[in-house]
């Protein structure tokens, strides 16, 4: 019942600052309170080539954790081995419970290792979209001033059911996000040709 309350303000209020846009003397759009901005930031992500590069990332830094897991894997696996060899010499009865005690605080150590290889993948990938999304907030603010709107709200279909097309400023945000980047490349010295 909340989520459909909360569906059914924020329809409300898209649909309410569906037409309100007010003029100022010089004819630009002043910003209503709480007049409403729709943005798709997976098509931007898509559209600027950000979602490739975010899973890009992601697909670095879990192959580096990859690889450090079985790095200790294998050394733990060598440790146990040494350890057989150095206790099969000498056998009396306690040292295969010195082995066994051996084994599972190794497999232990190495399920703490996975556990925490997996908690620093999902921590980069939330660093990764907050990056993302704070690098398009100022642009999809200026947008959304431009058009007299104060509030940008993401599109998702379990909250926003419909809304009128001039509230949606994903586009102007992907050209803004465009242009800002081939002024940026053309500001930025090239290195002199031998």
């Amino acid at each position: 019942m909340q989520k459909f309350m909360a569906s059914a303000v924020v329809l409300v209020a898209v649909l309410g600052a569906s037409g309100c846009e007010k003029k100022d003397a010089a004819g630009s759009a002043t910003p209503q309170l709480g007049a409403v901005a729709i943005i798709d930031l997976d098509v931007i992500a898509a559209r600027l080539g950000s979602d490739k590069q975010i899973v890009d990332a992601i697909a670095r830094r879990q192959t580096a954790l990859s690889q450090k897991v079985a790095e200790l894997a294998r050394a733990y696996s060598q440790q146990i081995t040494e350890k057989k060899q150095s206790l099969s010499a000498q056998t009396p009865p306690t040292d295969g419970v010195t082995l066994a005690a051996f084994e599972q605080a190794a497999t232990a150590n190495l399920e703490k290792v996975k556990l925490q290889a997996a908690q620093d993948l999902s921590s980069h990938k939330t660093q990764l979209v907050r990056q993302f999304r704070e690098q398009i907030r100022p642009v999809a603010r200026q947008v959304a001033r431009q058009r007299g709107l104060s509030v940008i709200v993401t599109k998702n279909d379990s909250v926003v059911f419909d809304f009128a097309g001039g509230v949606d400023i994903t586009d102007s945000v992907v050209n803004a996000m465009l242009a800002t980047a081939t002024t940026d490349n053309q500001q930025t010295p090239q290195p002199a040709s031998r």
